[in-house]
């Protein structure tokens, strides 16, 4: 490859993966410093690759996840075949991600050799499910692998995030914490909705000001009891994408599940503590400096299953993480 490659990136879907990714596109431009890179990305995640400084050029995609979408692919390849680009690196395993760089007739098509698509591809690396974390799964396309060097860092317009702390009230006379209760992928990696309202309840005793963010506002009523107290604020469903990440970069504390929340969070340096269920730690880790955060995992025998529900019905993994765990572990962020 020259130093003035032009990099065409099939992004991932999930909000989380596209964080990791920026890695990747890091490394890119620290080894071919002329380069372009350019990103595929889904449209609710086009404001967030914005934050990636990195990336040239974003084309959004509006396909939904299950479908081909082949005239929409055909449209796109057409506009990108025009650019010439020389490499393209289609992050999801699907056999439709590779789509586009085909058709666009890209010469150099790199992946994981996954579901038949072994055609659309010339040069392919073989998957083991697991075996790497994601972020050095990514970066084995390129040939390369993670260090904190090209950790991801989103760019964050500070001026913009004032006026949007402003919009949700965030008040900097006392100490300001983040709970993020969802995961999207599965309830296995959603910690117990009762350990949340202790936690907040803990919180409030202590005077902070307690914040609950995601995009389902329908999780409001399972909250009922702790919103009804002062300094106790549901975000829930309130806010855009871009408007969580600037929230997150503003306050104190953030406590997550194993989610796209967690890796925003990591990537704009606000401390965090993550919960970990079903999923591993060490696959898809909040990629952070040590001094930031943490992370909360029990390593039982029967975890990471990698499910979306706990497959023996006990939740071990997430019901064995007490409230009072997750408070001493956060007063050294607070003090």
């Amino acid at each position: 490859m020259s130093s003035k490659e032009k990099f065409l990136i099939i992004a991932p879907s999930w909000i989380g993966d596209l964080i990791i990714s920026q890695s990747l596109i890091k490394y890119l431009k620290k080894e071919y410093l002329d380069c372009q890179i350019d990103i595929i990305v889904r449209p609710e995640l086009v404001k967030l690759a914005k934050m990636m400084p990195e990336v040239q050029n974003i084309y959004s995609l509006d396909i939904e996840h299950k479908e081909l979408g082949l005239i929409k692919r055909h449209i796109l390849a057409k506009e990108i075949k025009k650019y010439s680009y020389s490499t393209s690196i289609i992050l999801p395993n699907s056999f439709k991600s590779a789509i586009i760089p085909w058709l666009a007739n890209v010469p150099l098509r790199v992946g994981y050799n996954r579901e038949l698509r072994l055609f659309l591809l010339n040069k392919k690396y073989s998957l083991i499910k697991h075996k790497d974390s994601m972020v050095n799964r990514y970066l084995k396309l390129a040939d390369g692998s993670y260090s904190d060097s090209i950790r991801p860092s989103l760019v964050i317009n500070r001026d913009l995030a004032d006026s949007i702390g402003r919009k949700y009230l965030i008040n900097n006379s006392k100490k300001n914490i983040v709970l993020c209760p969802e995961a999207e992928y599965g309830s296995a990696k959603r910690w117990p909705t009762n350990k949340w309202v202790q936690l907040a309840n803990f919180y409030k005793e202590k005077n902070y000001n307690v914040y609950l963010l995601g995009k389902n506002k329908n999780l409001d009523i399972k909250y009922n009891s702790v919103l009804k107290k002062d300094s106790v604020i549901s975000l829930l469903g309130k806010t855009s994408l871009e408007e969580a990440t600037y929230l997150l970069s503003l306050v104190d504390l953030v406590i997550t599940n194993d989610s796209g929340l967690m890796h925003i969070t990591a990537s704009v340096n606000t401390n965090l503590i993550s919960i970990f269920g079903s999923s591993s730690p060490f696959y898809t880790p909040p990629l952070m400096k040590d001094q930031f955060g943490e992370v909360v995992y029990k390593a039982l025998k029967c975890s990471p299953c990698f499910k979306r529900e706990c497959p023996l019905q006990h939740l071990n993994c997430l019901n064995h993480i007490s409230a009072e765990e997750i408070l001493n572990k956060s007063i050294k962020y607070l003090s």
